[in-house]
């Protein structure tokens, strides 16, 4: 079975042409590894969570639905940098600001899935040059990402309803508990894999150079300004961070 995180809207972010939220999507992922400041890659998570919400219809609750399999992931990171710089507030500070960038990519990419019909997603990736079995590839890879989340959700469901503990014990015991949701995990992708490799052949995947479309897509006006605000806030990126130092802190 086959889960998105597409949601269909009716919103100013859904229209936009999906070559501009890709460009959109590659800046913002730059200008986040640009700076290292928590407080400036606070203020850009928040602005990236409003973009969602108000042109794009999303609401506070689906995305901390998307985010919070990543949550786990970003306290690891800021558990981890107290141990590599001194003091250990300055650390955790650090830390909290890597933890955050973690989640504003995750969130632009997760984004860009959720406002973008994966046809149009297919077709944004092609009209900007790439091959459209790299444009399909990449698309199915980013499709998967919600698949496997809601398989290994299925998975944990069934293993606890046998008896598995998986939040009692140790660091240690907490992980040998993963071991029986990680192998049917794996053989189930396996098979998922196969099952979309003959869905392909039986389509005549390849068979041809030279593809023609049922669905196109075209800039108009509104793509454009929106392009043109896309340019001129990662140019003002660039040069608050090499110009004006804005947003980075020395860490040794």
């Amino acid at each position: 079975m086959m889960y998105t995180l597409y949601l269909e809207r009716d919103s100013f972010l859904h229209r936009l042409d999906p070559r501009v939220k890709i460009i959109g999507s590659l800046f913002g992922i730059i200008a986040l590894i640009l700076f290292n400041s928590p407080i400036l890659l606070t203020l850009l998570f928040l602005l990236i969570v409003l973009t969602l919400v108000i042109p794009g219809r999303i609401t506070i609750g689906e995305i901390f639905n998307v985010l919070k399999p990543l949550i786990p992931i970003s306290m690891i990171a800021m558990i981890v940098w107290p141990f590599i710089l001194k003091p250990w507030y300055f650390g955790l500070f650090i830390g909290f600001g890597y933890g955050i960038r973690l989640l504003s990519v995750a969130l632009l990419t997760l984004g860009l899935i959720m406002t973008t019909p994966q046809r149009d997603l297919i077709l944004g990736f092609i009209k900007m040059g790439m091959p459209y079995e790299i444009g399909l590839t990449l698309t199915i890879a980013l499709r998967y990402i919600p698949t496997l989340y809601m398989l290994a959700q299925t998975i944990m469901d069934a293993q606890k309803s046998r008896g598995l503990e998986l939040e009692r014990g140790n660091f240690i015991q907490r992980a040998k508990n993963t071991v029986p949701i990680l192998i049917p995990l794996i053989v189930a992708s396996i098979k998922t894999a196969h099952e979309l490799s003959i869905a392909l052949e039986s389509r005549a995947f390849g068979a041809s150079k030279r593809r023609t479309f049922l669905h196109n897509i075209k800039m108009e006006v509104k793509d454009y300004i929106a392009l043109g605000i896309t340019f001129a806030l990662f140019s003002l990126a660039v040069y608050a961070r090499y110009f004006l130092g804005i947003g980075y802190i020395r860490l040794f």
